[in-house]
């Protein structure tokens, strides 16, 4: 046993044992498994009364529960399985209900104590027996513990520590709720001030208040109402005044001289005004004649969607899309993608039965439709997007994305079909077989021949852009 070596469950540094652990007798190990029956739960002054939260019902489930659970008696870990062992010992553990966070201690003193009848008996463990029981020690305590065992010395005092430290903060924790316990009840205290008879002749004198505030107020409205009414009159009567006086200056206004004078002002001014207009149309004709010869000569393709290609990456509307770049903008660049070929099918006027389009910017994605033997429809959906975090899953996302990038090119396969109705010697600048375009794995987890894929794809698709805005209208 001396060159039995143990390693330090959180460090893996080795470890040294105490001779007196290893000199273990059958009282000192009876020692420590009573240890963990014998401890008691010890009720918490502070603590709380399930009347006070629970309701009835769950209070009466409550009550039904035992109040003291039998503990469940299981098979040792130290019962020796040595076959040639001749003293045939057997422990029994009892699992306590209290906390499994808790250390054993033997004295040494005890120790010395408890080694003389065993002396006297005659009685020791074979070696492979002390052996498995330090094992199963360990195992107890790693089991009912967040650590492995046995420990170093330096783990053991950060284990302290960092438990010294919990338990200071319970401790503040404890004091706080303790005060906020404590200003309940003095504001409880101080709401119950007043007896029921106080507290119904100051309802009273309040009610008596208000009854005397609303006859007030309903004195004041009719007096108010009142003055209303001899407003309304004053305004009528100033209204009928100035209808006189408006009569009165219109019939100044019909005199000769102002009539003569108002119309020739005013076909200066509608002169005026038609040839400003006139000019004004003239600039506006010829900005709208310039407008026309801007819109015939562009393409609105390619203002929409502008494809370049260099001698890394293919980039659309400024989004590059391969292997090495971030994911958000691979994820922009499919979403761009995406768009581009809802627009072809709907200006090829293209019916997919078996495939959905769904724009999303970032987050588009393809349903795909697929008819079982029982005559239903299903559909499945078809992430065109990736999430930029790294996790397990993210193998397996990218799974995903491959199938989804494979459904994207057999799109742009009958959009081909569609576009050989139109002309049958049209062939696009890369053939399309299965998941490959131009000879290139179109998945993404095929690294640098998707970059190469996506180069392929995106001059195909603005070689279609061109098609269509030369043969269709």
């Amino acid at each position: 046993m001396g060159n039995e070596r143990y390693i330090c469950g959180e460090c893996d540094n080795p470890v040294k044992l105490d001779d007196s652990l290893k000199q273990l007798n059958p009282s000192q190990l009876d020692l420590i498994l009573s240890a963990k029956q014998n401890k008691e739960i010890i009720k918490v002054e502070n603590e709380l009364n399930p009347e006070d939260y629970l309701s009835t019902d769950k209070l009466n489930l409550y009550n039904q529960l035992p109040k003291q659970a039998v503990p469940i008696h299981y098979k040792s870990y130290f019962d020796s399985e040595d076959e040639d062992s001749d003293d045939g010992m057997n422990f029994h553990l009892t699992k306590s209900n209290s906390s499994t966070d808790s250390y054993l201690v033997v004295d040494e003193v005890e120790s010395e104590q408890q080694d003389e009848p065993v002396e006297e008996e005659g009685f020791e463990l074979k070696l492979s027996s002390r052996i498995k029981a330090l094992e199963n020690i360990f195992n107890i305590l790693s089991n009912t513990q967040d650590i492995e065992h046995p420990l170093s010395q330096d783990c053991a005092n950060l284990l302290l520590e960092n438990y010294q430290l919990k338990f200071d903060q319970s401790q503040k924790e404890k004091t706080q709720y303790l005060e906020f316990l404590k200003k309940l009840k003095m504001q409880d205290q101080r709401l119950n001030l007043y007896s029921d008879g106080e507290v119904k002749k100051h309802l009273d004198e309040n009610l008596q208040q208000s009854l005397n505030e609303f006859k007030r107020l309903t004195e004041l409205e009719k007096k108010q109402l009142s003055e209303l009414r001899e407003l309304e009159a004053t305004r009528r009567e100033l209204e009928s005044q100035s209808r006189i006086n408006k009569e009165e200056l219109v019939s100044i206004n019909h005199d000769k001289v102002n009539d003569i004078l108002r119309l020739r002002n005013e076909l200066q001014l509608d002169l005026g005004d038609k040839q400003t207009k006139l000019e004004q149309l003239k600039a506006s004709y010829n900005i709208h004649l310039n407008h026309i010869d801007n819109l015939r000569s562009s393409n609105i393709y390619k203002l929409m969607f502008d494809i370049k290609i260099d001698d890394k990456y293919a980039m659309i509307n400024g989004f590059r899309i391969g292997f090495k770049i971030v994911l958000p903008e691979v994820n922009a660049a499919l979403g761009q993608i995406v768009l581009l070929l809802t627009l072809i099918i709907k200006r090829l006027d293209l019916r997919l039965t078996s495939y959905k389009l769904v724009p999303m910017g970032s987050q588009s994605h393809i349903v795909k439709f697929t008819d079982s033997e029982n005559g239903t429809r299903s559909k499945k959906i078809l992430n065109l997007y990736s999430s930029d975090e790294f996790t397990l899953g993210r193998l397996f996302n990218f799974n995903k994305m491959d199938v989804a990038m494979i459904a994207l090119l057999e799109i742009v396969a009958l959009i081909e079909m569609q576009l050989k109705r139109i002309d049958t010697e049209l062939e696009l600048p890369y053939k399309i077989y299965k998941d490959t375009i131009g000879g290139k794995s179109i998945r993404v987890t095929s690294n640098s021949e998707w970059t190469q894929s996506c180069k392929n794809l995106l001059t195909c698709l603005n070689w279609i852009l061109t098609f269509i805005s030369a043969h269709t209208n």
